[in-house]
């Protein structure tokens, strides 16, 4: 072995000995939490042989390393990143603070950051916010190292220093006298061959920890479209029918923020916010974007805002849809035709058609053995005449004169008579049934009903929007007829036209339905139907894209939700759809609109007889 390898050697053993607590540290580091991870070491000053086995022992425990900072990684990748840092390395500072411009130190990132006595300043000009994972492992002794969690709650705060986890080499003992940050919380010991790191976190879930605010200003932009009133009764439960998606929105979002410590600020608009026509966004998103406010009122998703905002939690349900009462059935269909089946109906034929041969064949023998003026005289004519009397309830003045055809014109009577009061019962009844046609958009558009809906901006937003066929021909046809004033009402307007009929009215359920429940009569509830036209789901609380704040809201959310407080706000601040008691009767007119089929077979009847008579004359004349 010559000189040089000796040398090398040497030097290599030498380099080993003095970082090797200071690797020990870091592998020790990513292993603690026992979840996937690979290393990154970007613009680091440590030397090759040192970087190169770092990634030898961080290799020999299943973790990657790299060292460039790559933008196209997916965020299923971003969950399993570690940054690492020296801050003893000339030009961190710098590389620290284009890192924090670049958003690397929002969530999902990871950050270690290694101290050696250094200032740590920098910290003061970075964006380490409540949701920023950074730990920085400073140096106590040779062979000790404190792991610190710090953040900021905003970006003008103090830095919040935690207490994370303290790292030992091998050989001390584990009976160490031991400093908690709170006598109730004992560290969770763990020794590998890197050395004995003990963990004082409370939980593992980095939101968990940092959900006390310390009254930080957090704002909630409400939209008001109903009242301006609504202003002062957020959260009196006065005026309920009025802007009640706010105020169920606010309900739950005060509690959130009660929870999470921080000190609540009100703003108002009176739009959720749609593109111009120069594509700038206006209200609710809007402010979002500015980062004026941090949640919003109860939003309905679209492709476009999902761009623009995050949505955070469902803390609430209402919805937006056709409401009317069913039509009556003589509305839809032909009443008259309703009562029998297709198979009773050809049962009567045949009825009456056997009937016909046998009066024939009685008549013709009755005509054989005598005559009488008022006897049948075995005519198909004259048979027509006794059938259709029969039929129609009435009489008529030839008739057999023997048993025979008289006992075939009595069961044609008596059948047809039978038939005459199920049938009338039938009419009686099918005169004020409600038709149960009318439960889909097409069916919608088809129907003789009118349409409109509350004048709201969302409301003509998404009348435009929707460009199927059938949505755009309700539309076009129904909503907006080209050339006449859209049919755009408001809600007591709208509600009221409900209340006379064949009318359908696109509204939000709840206000709606408890003007309803205030002004309708008890027998007028029994037949509301409602029909979907938006065809979206429940709407979401909308937060600022990758908002600092946004997995505190969620497990907040979540908790409300899980407790049964959201279903307890929901229930005092809604109302369901209102339901008739099923004992009330009352008197119903019957209309021309009803006897329609009736009266147009008469006009049909008066229109016929003149040609007849004239055909009659000719024949005679002929």
């Amino acid at each position: 072995m010559d000189l040089s390898t000796i040398f090398v050697s040497f030097m290599a053993f030498f380099l080993k000995c003095v970082s090797g607590n200071l690797l020990d540290v870091v592998v020790s580091f990513v292993v603690l939490d026992e979840r996937p991870t690979a290393l990154l070491v970007p613009d680091s000053c440590w030397s090759h042989y040192k970087l190169k086995t770092l990634a030898k022992e961080l290799s020999n425990v299943g973790v990657n390393t790299a060292s460039s900072l790559q933008r196209n990684r997916t965020e299923y990748e971003l969950q399993y990143l570690l940054i690492m840092a020296d801050l003893s390395c000339p030009g961190v500072d710098r590389f620290l603070i284009q890192a924090s411009k670049d958003g690397y130190f929002k969530a999902p990132y990871r950050w270690l950051l290694l101290n050696d006595g250094e200032d740590l300043s920098v910290l003061n000009h970075i964006d380490i916010l409540v949701d920023s994972d950074l730990v920085v492992a400073q140096k106590i002794s040779e062979e000790k190292y404190l792991y610190t969690e710090a953040y900021k709650i905003s970006e003008t705060s103090e830095i919040i220093y935690t207490k994370r986890a303290t790292w030992r080499k091998q050989h001390e003992e584990s009976n160490t006298s031991i400093t908690s940050l709170s006598p109730k919380i004992e560290p969770a010991i763990k020794r590998t061959r890197f050395g004995m790191t003990e963990d004082y976190r409370r939980s593992r879930v980095l939101s968990s920890r940092r959900n006390d605010l310390r009254r930080h200003t957090l704002t909630m932009m409400n939209v008001v479209t109903d009242s301006n009133e609504t202003r002062v009764h957020m959260d009196d439960r006065l005026n309920l029918h009025q802007d009640s998606i706010a105020k169920m929105s606010y309900a739950v979002v005060k509690i959130c923020f009660q929870m999470l410590n921080a000190t609540e600020q009100l703003m108002f608009t009176h739009t959720w916010g749609y593109k111009d026509k120069n594509g700038q966004w206006q209200g609710l998103v809007d402010h979002l974007m500015k980062k004026e406010a941090d949640l919003g009122t109860l939003t309905i998703f679209t492709q476009d805002r999902m761009k623009v905002v995050d949505y955070i939690a469902m803390v609430g349900s209402t919805a937006v849809r056709f409401v009317f009462r069913e039509p009556p059935l003589s509305y839809i269909s032909n009443i008259f035709a309703l009562p029998f089946s297709g198979t009773v109906w050809l049962a009567i034929l045949v009825c009456v058609l056997g009937c016909s041969v046998f009066l024939y064949i009685a008549s013709k023998w009755e005509a054989s053995m005598s005559m009488h003026p008022l006897q049948l005289d075995g005519s198909w004519a004259d048979i027509l005449i006794l059938i259709i009397g029969a039929v129609l309830q009435q009489g008529c003045t030839l008739e057999p004169r023997y048993a025979a055809g008289r006992c075939v014109t009595l069961i044609l009577f008596v059948a047809l008579t039978i038939l005459y009061a199920a049938y009338s019962a039938n009419i009686v009844v099918l005169l004020r049934a409600p038709s149960s046609s009318v439960r889909s958009l097409p069916d919608l558009l088809n129907s003789p009903l009118k349409l409109g809906a509350s004048d709201f901006e969302y409301n003509r937003y998404f009348f435009k929007k929707l460009n199927d066929p059938i949505r755009k021909a309700i539309y076009d046809k129904k909503i907006a007829p080209k050339g006449k004033k859209p049919n755009f009402y408001s809600m007591e307007d709208g509600v009221d036209r409900i209340r006379k009929g064949l009318f359908a009215f696109h509204m939000e359920l709840n206000p709606g339905y408890r003007l309803i429940q205030e002004t309708y009569h008890e027998d007028e509830k029994c037949d509301l139907v409602e029909i979907d036209y938006i065809n979206e789901i429940d709407p979401w609380v909308p937060g600022q894209k990758r908002s600092p704040f946004k997995d505190l809201f969620k497990i907040n959310f979540l908790k409300i939700r899980e407790s049964g407080v959201q279903a307890n706000i929901h229930r005092r601040l809604t109302v369901a759809r209102p339901r008739c008691s099923g004992t009330v009767s009352t008197f119903s007119s019957v209309g021309i609109t009803d006897m329609y089929p009736a009266l147009l077979m008469t006009l049909y009847g008066m229109l016929l007889a003149p040609a007849v008579l004239v055909m009659e004359i000719l024949y005679k004349r002929l």
